[in-house]
């Protein structure tokens, strides 16, 4: 287990669902054992100052009720398998999105080998204009319990919070950079809902002329290679160039064929193996990753793998 002022993180196992239920921060519930059988359960989570995501597992068959954590955005994507589980009264068979008014009271039946992740997000985050697309959401989607989502946002949704989670959890993480994982994870959870809610209305925005598309490009590439002392996320170029994290999309996909987080990694990936070609053995490669905002150095070694077919070290020094 790993923590600090800001940042909780951990991953726990369990042969109790009501110790399970007890160690899910900020929630106030129960869980009772309703199948037969010895219970085997685990629970992964990180919690902030503005969001918490966890991932539960457990083998029984379980009742759960409380009620949703006070001002706090509340959402679950379970993994549906021959069972559906019952939320509010309602059967969960096809990929959906699970919400919860802050506050509410819940009850939840949870069939055998229950697969959720779930997460919260701060009300107070929607008061900031630099998140004011998630002001939003509780007059769009919190008035249903169970809301349909297309399997391409589902997988992508479970996707991306695994990631959250492994970035976390990650041996790695959270070393000297306290401040910026906290910022990266929140804006990541919030990337997330709004990926997961948006209508298929907003499908074909009306975007700018191409030229504008470039320039947006250019100059997030620009904005995110000057910045000092962490990595821009997409929130973050959002609120500088003021637009739309729709149009941010659109603009990479039309004109660089990739997200603007993929493409903004691959632009400090290629500036990290410059410096390390120019730069000799002595110069550590810890150091070269985290100057250029590759703060867990595992993840790091896993991007460059990927996108240059060799490992940091296998890179020719000067």
């Amino acid at each position: 287990m790993k923590s600090t002022s800001a940042l909780r993180a951990e991953t726990r196992r369990f042969s109790d669902v009501y110790l399970h239920s007890q160690a899910i921060a900020n929630w106030t519930q129960r869980y009772e054992q309703i199948s037969p059988g010895s219970a085997s359960t685990t629970l992964r989570q990180i919690s902030g100052r503005h969001f918490h995501v966890f991932h539960e597992q457990l083998n029984q068959r379980v009742l759960q009720e409380g009620r949703a954590p006070h001002n706090q955005l509340c959402f679950a994507l379970p993994v549906v398998h021959a069972v559906a589980p019952f939320v509010q009264g309602r059967a969960v068979s096809l990929p959906s999105l699970l919400t919860l008014r802050g506050g509410e009271e819940f009850v939840v039946h949870l069939p055998c080998d229950t697969d959720v992740i779930a997460f919260t997000i701060d009300r107070a985050v929607t008061d900031d204009p630099e998140h004011a697309a998630l002001s939003q959401l509780p007059e769009r989607i919190l008035a249903q319990p169970v809301l349909p989502v297309s399997p391409p946002r589902y997988r992508a949704a479970v996707h991306d919070l695994q990631d959250v989670l492994h970035m976390a959890l990650d041996d790695e993480s959270l070393v000297n950079r306290e401040a910026f994982d906290e910022k990266l994870l929140a804006h990541s959870v919030i990337g997330i809902v709004l990926s997961l809610v948006q209508s298929d209305d907003e499908g074909s925005p009306t975007l700018p002329h191409m030229s504008t598309q470039s320039y947006i490009v250019r100059k997030s590439q620009e904005i995110a290679l000057d910045s000092d002392d962490d990595v821009l996320t997409v929130l973050d170029l959002c609120h500088r160039l003021k637009i739309s994290r729709r149009t941010l999309q659109y603009s990479f996909q039309n004109v660089a064929g990739t997200t603007p987080t993929a493409y903004l990694r691959s632009i400090r990936l290629n500036a990290v193996r410059r410096f390390l070609m120019t730069t000799p053995p002595s110069v550590r490669i810890g150091d070269v990753a985290a100057q250029f905002g590759f703060c867990h150095f595992g993840r790091f070694s896993s991007y460059y793998q990927q996108h240059f077919h060799e490992l940091p070290s296998q890179t020719p020094r000067a």
